[in-house]
Parts: structure tokens; C-alpha cells; sequence
């Protein structure tokens, strides 16, 4: 026996995807509940969905908008769930926090693919009442405002599950006097303190209180120097593993006083069995006894960087062998620096994600993570959504192309554009030389390129990116996409030549380079920083974009700077150029160049700062 939606569920829903799309369906719809699901018919007189959930209507809406755009005149598709949970998790916590009409239309996307998990990770950014200093200027959401989200969510099918961290990561509260006490380093907290699990029992009430999921996503990833600071000061040497294993149990004693189903990170069982400090070390030998001391807690395995099926297996493997539940989070990559890296994205997830459905996995995410400051709006990562989506409900037997319509339909962007901006970035690998050009020195252009690429390559790539995005100017992430390859292009080809010509004692370049290409480069950030802030506020709290204005106005800053020291040579106030003098040598800051810190300046001591 079959049974109707509700019909004010089912205008919700069909809005909903109206309001993505801005495809309005020529049909009246009937929409009825099915036990296991998706079933789509449509031909030119009527349309019919079938589904098991709200969040299945939703998606059942938006592949019938598909045919619409696409247009098909019949059809009829059956579908079910491959992940029984699968979403997306926003960072929330790198400066960028959406706001809650941001959050809310994120979450109509999801839905309209068919995705039914949000996780919002929040590192200080949100409200406990009892810690005022837990998220001070930081735009952290209120109690109401998590419920506002939770319930929206709802509405839509979608489980809100809170990412929050009890071990590490904390170093954005830990600053604060207030908090000071709490802290073994500057970014973990204070082991076997009670002090430590009050705090940690407020921020769990606190949060847990504002969502209907009993699930919670604990954290406890990257606490490398876990017990070495002034928990080493006071206690001496400690096994870490020991370490480790008391306080996850003292937070899971917490999760169950409220009834909770916690998730964390796995990654410190395995980099403490490392001799590397490796979370992917083949060689990583994981104590018996502290497997099978394991509380009740999922391990969340996390992988953004493999392209060999190999590595999943393997780490899937040996996270099945600690006998918990394995949840996977992937990467739609928004941490490269200002786009979205498409070609890494793609090569990475369309690999993972088939390992995980071999392996049963029943709750899988994507991250989408702001590390660096934000760079990326997470809504122009939207149209690779679908990578998850199409996984989810069409398994191994998916035809890519499916998952790029999918995109162009969720977004409105073109997958040309999409193509263009990541453009942005060389090939698959990750490899980030346009962020590192345009936050680079312009006399200290340090810029490791990928062995297949080279500032040449760079500047063509800006060029047929530009020439792609003309026709879509009218959408604000097209001037912005534009202007930032146009800020390559000019800063480019100065850098490219600046000391070559300096040499030559070119001074016709030099004097067309101080009265002209620099006042041009520094109208074109000003425009860059203008749009970008535009792109920013319509979708985030103000709340964290002092830190890119920082940068902007440094950037333009170090131009004025340039353009004084050249007309000081110029004029013979200056026997050189210091800077042009010395002998580039190709030597590149160690671990990870592409911070801004740590491009901006060859000076440590500026990018600890940032």
C-alpha cells in the first residue's frame, strides 16, 4: 500500500529545488512514499516520484528538473542508496563561518542531490555559555542560530551533526588568558586536568543540545605534541598511547551522559604507531592492547590525497581490523588557495569512493576545509558535490558524465567554467603556484612550480581562463574568478622579467614598470579585494575577513613600496636595487610553501604570525 507525501512537505520540497535550479517543472507531480529508494517516471503528459524519505523527494524533484534542462521528454529512473548516509562538512572554523541563510540554501543543495548529512565543524565557533572566551570575535553561532540550521535541515531530510574538538586544535581559544589554563601546548588541551572535561562536558552539552542527531564528530586529529608540553613539565615522560586512550575514554563517558554516538578522527592510533609520524605508514604497528581498549566510538578515516585504489584498500583494511564502524570523509578540495581544485578533487574522490562502496562503508562526507584563511568560497566548490551524490546513488556503474550534469544543473556554472577555474591549478597533483603568485613578493618571488609547469604555462592557462568566463560576467564568482587570473597575468609577466631587465639596465622597461604596469597591478588587487569581499559577505559573517583585507593591503602595500624603490634608482637617489642584486638560488621554505606566511616574505619571523 502506497501512501502521499504530505502536500505542504511536498511544496516544501519542490520549492526547495525550484529555488536551486530556477527551473520551474511543467508538470504537476504526484509523490508518493515507497519502503527502499527512488523511483522517477516522467513523460510528456505527467510526472510520478516514489520515494523512502523527504531527502529522497527532494533528489527525486531535482532529477526530474535534470530532464527538464536536458531535455528529455520520458524516462524513468530507479535508484537507491549505495551510502546510507552521505553529505558534506563545511569548515566553519579557518575564519569563514556562513551564515545561516548561507547555510540554509548549502543545505537545500544537499538536497537536492540527494544527500542526507551536513557536519558544520566548529572548532571554537559556537556558543558555550559558560566559556565566553570560546569564540570571541570569531563569529561564532549562537545556540539559536544552530537551532534555526537544525531544524531547517530537518525539513529537508538532512541530519545536522556537529564536528566539534576535545583534544587538539584549539589553539584559537587557548590564546586567551581565559583559557590559558586549559593547555598542555598552544593548541591541545590539558590531559587528565579536571578543569579539561568540564570544559569539554559544557561544549558537548552546549552543542549536542541544539541538534536532534545523537551523533557527534568528537575531533582528535593532528595532536602531535600531545603530553609534551606542560603536561611533560608536570607529570614527565608519559606513554602517549596510554595518554591517549585515558582521555578518549573520559570524553566517551561524557558523549554517553548524554546519549551521544561519537565519531573521531583515527588518525593519532596510527601516526603514534609510526616511526615516521605517519598517518599512511605501511609500517605503523597499532598496540593489541590499545585496540582492543577501544571505547564505543566510529573512526573517522580521512584521505584527500591518494589517486591509487591501493592506499584505500589498505587503510579501510586496517581501520576494520580495530573492529569499530569506519566512516569516510574525502575532499572537495577548497584549501588550495582561492578556487576550487578540480582536477585533485576528481582524481582523488572518483578512486576513494568506489574502495568505500566496495568496502560497505555506510557513512561517507566531503570536506571542505579553509585552511589558510578561507581563500575559497565553499559555494563555488558546489558543482563537485555530485562526485559524493552520484556515488552514493548510482554506485560503480555511475558515467562521469552524469555527476558533471548533475553539477551544471545544482549550480547554474557551466562545466567550461568550472574547467577554467581550476585552471587555476597546473594538473592533478597538488601543486599551487597561482595562490603562491599572487600573494608572492615582487622581489622575492618564490615560487616551487611543478616540474610540468612553468610561469609560461601559468600565464596561458590565465589567458584561456579569462576567454572562458567572458560570456558569464553577470555572475559575481565570474568577475572574481576573472580578476584573480588577471592579477596573475599582469604580476606574472613583471616577475617573470623584472631582474633580467634590471640587469640589462633596461630603463625604458623600468620607468614603464613604476608609472605604469604597477599603478595597473594595484588598481587590479584593489578590484580583487573589492570583489572578494563582495563574494565574502554575501555568504559569510564579516567576522575573519580582516585577514585577507591584511593580506590585500599588503600586497598593495609591497607594490607602492616597489614602485618608490624604482623611481628612487631611477633618479639616482640609489646605486641598486638590493633585492635585484642577489642571486636567486631556488631554495624554498620546508613543509608547506604554499602558506602566505611563509611565500610572502623570506622572514620566519612574519609568517609564525599568520
Amino acid at each position: 500500500m502506497t501512501m502521499n507525501f504530505d502536500q505542504k512537505q511536498t511544496a516544501l520540497v519542490r520549492d526547495c529545488v525550484q529555488d536551486v535550479t530556477g527551473i520551474t517543472l511543467p508538470w504537476e507531480v504526484t509523490a508518493v512514499k515507497t519502503d527502499e529508494g527512488l523511483h522517477v517516471a516522467f513523460d510528456q503528459q505527467s510526472a510520478q516520484i516514489a520515494a523512502d524519505s523527504v531527502n529522497s523527494l527532494a533528489r527525486g524533484f531535482f532529477l526530474l528538473s535534470r530532464a527538464v534542462r536536458e531535455g528529455r521528454q520520458a524516462g524513468e529512473i530507479r535508484q537507491t542508496r549505495h551510502f546510507p548516509s552521505c553529505g558534506a562538512m563545511v569548515d566553519a572554523s579557518r575564519n569563514a563561518v556562513m551564515k545561516v541563510d548561507a547555510v540554509k540554501g548549502y543545505i537545500r543543495r544537499l538536497a537536492c542531490l540527494g544527500m542526507n548529512l551536513l557536519m558544520l565543524y566548529t572548532e571554537d565557533t559556537f556558543e558555550v555559555p559558560e566559556y565566553p572566551a570560546f569564540g570571541y570575535l570569531r563569529g561564532a553561532y549562537s545556540m539559536a542560530e544552530l537551532r534555526e540550521i537544525d531544524d531547517y535541515a530537518a525539513s529537508l531530510g538532512v541530519e545536522l551533526v556537529p564536528c566539534i574538538q576535545t583534544l587538539a586544535h584549539l589553539a584559537q581559544f587557548l590564546q586567551w588568558d581565559a583559557a590559558a589554563h586549559l593547555g598542555d601546548t598552544q593548541d591541545i588541551l590539558m590531559i587528565d586536568e579536571p578543569e579539561t572535561y568540564a570544559f569539554i562536558e559544557a561544549e558537548i552539552r552546549a552543542i549536542s543540545s541544539c541538534v536532534r542527531s545523537r551523533r557527534i564528530h568528537i575531533g582528535m586529529d593532528e595532536a602531535f605534541g600531545v603530553g609534551l608540553g606542560r603536561y611533560y613539565a608536570k607529570h614527565g615522560p608519559q606513554d602517549r598511547y596510554e595518554l591517549l586512550s585515558r582521555h578518549l575514554s573520559q570524553v566517551i563517558a561524557i558523549c554517553d551522559k548524554y546519549a551521544l554516538k561519537p565519531i573521531m578522527w583515527s588518525d593519532m592510533f596510527f601516526t603514534l604507531g609510526s616511526k615516521t609520524g605517519q598517518y599512511f605508514d605501511k609500517e605503523a604497528v597499532i598496540p593489541r592492547h590499545v585496540i582492543d581498549s577501544l571505547p564505543d566510538v566510529a573512526l573517522c578515516y580521512w584521505d584527500y590525497y591518494h589517486m591509487d585504489a591501493d592506499v584505500y584498500e589498505y587503510m579501510l583494511t586496517r581501520h576494520e581490523q580495530m573492529g569499530k564502524e569506519t566512516v569516510f570523509a574525502g575532499g572537495v578540495w577548497t584549501w588550495s588557495g582561492f578556487l576550487p581544485q578540480v582536477k585533485h578533487t576528481e582524481a582523488t574522490m572518483s578512486v576513494a569512493l568506489k574502495v568505500c562502496a566496495r568496502h560497505q562503508v555506510d557513512t561517507v562526507f566531503a570536506t571542505m576545509w579553509g585552511d589558510d584563511g578561507a581563500e575559497t568560497n565553499v559555494m563555488l566548490a558546489a558543482s563537485l558535490l555530485p562526485l559524493f551524490s552520484e556515488a552514493c546513488w548510482q554506485g560503480d556503474s555511475c558515467d562521469p558524465s552524469e555527476a558533471v550534469l548533475a553539477g551544471e544543473c545544482l549550480t547554474g556554472i557551466p562545466r567550461p567554467v568550472l574547467d577554467a577555474w581550476g585552471d587555476f591549478y597546473p594538473n592533478a597533483d597538488d601543486s599551487r603556484p597561482g595562490k603562491l603568485l599572487i600573494w608572492c613578493d615582487p622581489l622575492f618571488p618564490m615560487i616551487p612550480f611543478h616540474p610540468d609547469d612553468s610561469m609560461d604555462k601559468l600565464l596561458a592557462r590565465s589567458r584561456a581562463a579569462i576567454q572562458t568566463m567572458q560570456p558569464y560576467q553577470h555572475l559575481l564568482e565570474c568577475r572574481y574568478a576573472s580578476l584573480l587570473f588577471q592579477v596573475c597575468i599582469h604580476k606574472g609577466e613583471m616577475i617573470h622579467e623584472l631582474r633580467d631587465r634590471y640587469l640589462a639596465g633596461d630603463r625604458d622597461w623600468l620607468t614603464a614598470l613604476a608609472e605604469e604596469r604597477i599603478p595597473a597591478l594595484r588598481s587590479l588587487y584593489q578590484q580583487l579585494e573589492q570583489t572578494h569581499r563582495e563574494l565574502w559577505e554575501r555568504d559569510n559573517k564579516r567576522f575573519g575577513w580582516e585577514v585577507l583585507c591584511l593580506r590585500y593591503g599588503g600586497a598593495v602595500g609591497r607594490l607602492s613600496d616597489v614602485q618608490c624603490q624604482l623611481r628612487r634608482y631611477l633618479a639616482g637617489e640609489l646605486d641598486c636595487i638590493e633585492e635585484l642584486e642577489a642571486e636567486p638560488m631556488g631554495f624554498f621554505k620546508a613543509s608547506n610553501p604554499a602558506i602566505y606566511g611563509k611565500l610572502a616574505t623570506p622572514a620566519r619571523d612574519y609568517w609564525q604570525l599568520f
